[in-house]
């Protein structure tokens, strides 16, 4: 898709970055029920925390009128549109090849910037040298079929984008 404009860039990345994010969540679901312990050490919820940021800059006022469902459903939707933007930022910088080591880069550095950076640095969970192996690994894992999942499918809407 070297040749498509920005914006078919952008949208091809985000529904393929929608698309790893539900490889993901259903790799954390099945992390959750076959290997728990594989289960990052999260403090809080980052859906939960970043909500209440972003309610943090209301008046107490205007925060009163935010309704509980529309709450929730921002919640919901916080790691798809995570999952999308990394995706659009793949979108970007995507040159063809394998989208095994691709998508293996892709899911690694999206792990980097929430495990190693965000997380930690808000207090929402440890340092990962501070978390048993296993805690560290299996976001790992989940993340690199998120990123495979994205590149994967972006490389299919490539093909049939290009037609």
């Amino acid at each position: 898709m070297a040749s498509a404009t920005l914006p078919v860039r952008l949208l091809a990345g985000a529904a393929a970055g929608l698309a790893g994010t539900l490889v993901l969540q259903g790799l954390l679901a099945g992390s959750a029920r076959w290997a728990p312990k594989t289960l990052p050490e999260m403090r809080r919820d980052p859906a939960e925390f970043m909500v209440e940021q972003a309610e943090s800059t209301l008046s107490p006022a205007r925060r009163a009128q935010v309704p509980p469902k529309g709450k929730a459903a921002a919640e919901k939707g916080l790691p798809l549109g995570y999952g999308a933007t990394f995706g659009m930022l793949y979108g970007l910088t995507a040159r063809g090849g394998s989208s095994l080591l691709a998508g293996a880069v892709l899911g690694l550095a999206t792990w980097a910037v929430g495990y190693l950076g965000w997380l930690p640095a808000t207090g929402l969970m440890p340092v990962v040298t501070r978390q048993e192996p296993a805690r560290v690994a299996g976001p790992i894992a989940t993340h690199l079929g998120y990123g495979i999942a994205t590149a994967a499918t972006y490389q299919w809407l490539s093909r049939r984008l290009d037609r």
